[in-house]
């Protein structure tokens, strides 16, 4: 071979017997000639200088191994421009094919800044209902502000019309907060200049336009009348272990203003009967299935209410903690009965796993329909609550922390503490108001 000489005979390699190596020079470069027992060739170069690496200014070397001294030329070579065509830098970047890739790698990303499930859960909404599905297979340096712009007009006009018709509830692909989708996507493209190379954030000039309105005022409470009719509608439900943890959920929604997913956390322990107050210290709430991971959807159990302020003890009439304790008690029955682990929750499953409101919820709007009732979930009963309490006198600052409410915009200011005689006339309005509709 030209250009090749010999400075040591053959050797054996010690940990892979029968491999034989020398070492040669080749364009003035020392060289290891590695030979396996099968006659196979090979040849090794350490220590290649490949360039300055322009983020950390050091020196980059490579190990470089071929099949022939030609093609070990070759590839120093072809080392030296790929180096070049990375930046000059071997720190790491992050590889996207596609919008779709570089949104998941961020969402990857964003679950580790945020502490809430359910941010997280509406995040990922907005990405497999609205982002993904419009942006997905778009290279992410050939999207404009005008196809940015496009499509939040769109979306802007289904939320308008989905308003316009006065539904409670906007049907799939017509969410009102668009904007927030709109942000979502900026971020992504900032992720994107930041770990992929991508120069420009088309998100960033785009006008989003202003949220729609309903010019109809929705009927979120059940008034005298209605309320009269589905206390009565209850009294009439056949008497079974369904029907009665039915019928103590609502009225005690009815009666505590708890939002549904902190009164399924709640444990016996939560139950005060000295003082006839509930405490809410924590909430459920939904933890996403992930399909690619194979991980299942689950209710998890957050200790911490939905806001600082939603932690809070709550009086009820002594019949109410009555009745939540009666359940537990049947709860308890049955799993002796079927041999089954005890459950200090109230709500259990039959696997004593934490309750979700889904098919309770559904079972809600079915019967709130049939009686010509607004059908708007359980929220239906806590609304209807503050309705009572300020027709019946209350004053805000006493509402908003009865409700749980961080702000008197959602019920007046910052929360406060009730007066300890104050918060217990709730339970004496309550009580008055039942009275005049069912006496």
């Amino acid at each position: 071979m030209k250009n090749v000489r010999v400075l040591f005979y053959p050797f054996d390699c010690p940990n892979t017997k029968g491999v034989m190596k020398e070492i040669i020079e080749h364009n003035n470069k020392k060289i290891v000639k590695t030979t396996k027992k099968n006659g196979d060739i090979s040849y090794t170069i350490k220590g290649v200088y490949i360039g300055t690496d322009v983020k950390t200014n050091k020196r980059i070397t490579k190990t470089i191994t071929a099949r022939t001294l030609k093609i070990l030329d070759r590839k120093i070579v072809e080392a030296k421009i790929e180096f070049e065509k990375s930046g000059s830098t071997v720190k790491e970047t992050i590889q996207i094919d596609n919008f779709e890739s570089l949104a998941e790698i961020w969402f990857s990303n964003f679950k580790t800044w945020v502490f809430s499930q359910n941010t997280i859960n509406r995040v990922r909404g907005y990405l497999d209902t609205y982002i993904i599905p419009y942006f997905g297979d778009y290279k992410p340096d050939q999207i404009e502000p005008s196809d940015v712009q496009l499509w939040i007009n769109k979306l802007a006009r289904k939320a308008k019309k989905a308003v316009d018709s006065g539904v409670t509830r906007a049907p799939k692909g017509s969410a009102k907060d668009f904007g927030a989708m709109a942000h979502k996507v900026s971020d992504i493209f900032d992720f994107g200049i930041t770990n992929c190379g991508l120069t420009t954030n088309p998100a960033k000039s785009i006008k989003i336009p202003p949220k729609p309105k309903s010019s109809k005022e929705r009927v979120m409470v059940l008034h005298d009348d209605d309320l009269k009719h589905w206390l009565s509608y209850l009294k009439t439900l056949p008497n079974t272990r369904a029907n009665r943890r039915f019928k103590v959920i609502c009225n005690t929604l009815l009666a505590s203003a708890l939002r549904i997913n902190e009164l399924l956390a709640l444990e016996m322990s939560d139950l005060d009967f000295e003082t006839n107050e509930i405490l809410v210290s924590k909430t459920l709430m939904w933890k996403s299935a992930n399909k690619s991971l194979g991980i299942k959807g689950e209710m998890i159990c957050k200790r911490a209410p939905k806001t600082d302020s939603g932690y809070r003890k709550v009086a009820v009439p002594p019949s109410i903690l009555e009745n939540l304790k009666e359940f537990h008690i049947e709860m308890t029955m049955y799993f002796e009965k079927h041999g089954l682990p005890k459950s200090k929750l109230i709500f259990p499953t039959i696997y004593g796993n934490y309750m979700c409101d889904r098919n309770e919820r559904a079972t809600l709007k079915r019967r709130l329909s049939s009686l010509g009732l607004p059908d708007y979930g359980f929220h239906l009963f806590r609304h209807t609550h503050a309705s009572m309490m300020l027709n019946a006198g209350m004053n805000w600052k006493e509402l908003q922390h009865r409700m749980g409410h961080k702000s008197i915009t959602t019920t007046m200011d910052t929360y406060a503490e009730l007066a300890p005689k104050k918060k217990f006339e709730a339970v004496d309005i309550f009580l008055g108001k039942i009275e005049e509709l069912t006496g």
